[in-house]
């Protein structure tokens, strides 16, 4: 399997690949998507440990830039408050939250020492 970044599409593969993988993206908003993605991307790269040259691109990698598209995608549509969600049930997106970082930087298990 080769892996790669979600780019937005308007049809063909690509459109069904992310399609399959984020049915509620904003699909009527291409550009926004667009630059939803390439963000996610941007900062995905920015936080993850550098590949080797030639090294292929973890699934890892590619699963947090959805994640993180996610994301930039619910933190754009709180509401004036910061919120998302009714009643006493909501939450504030975070830019990056520790479930992403933790897919993009797996924990080795082993215990660091200072």
């Amino acid at each position: 399997m080769i892996t790669t970044w979600y780019i937005a599409a308007e049809s063909g593969d690509e459109y069904d690949r992310l399609l399959n993988a984020w049915e509620d993206a904003p699909f009527e908003q291409l550009e926004l998507l667009g630059m939803l993605l390439e963000v996610a991307k941007e900062q995905v790269i920015a936080y993850a440990p550098a590949l080797a040259e030639g090294e292929p691109l973890p699934a890892r990698y590619v699963l947090g830039q959805l994640e993180q598209a996610k994301n930039l995608w619910a933190a754009g549509t709180v509401s004036s408050d910061g919120n998302i969600g009714d009643g006493g049930y909501s939450f504030t997106p975070r830019p990056m939250d520790k479930t992403v970082r933790g897919i993009i930087r797996p924990r080795d298990g082993r215990p660091s020492v200072l």
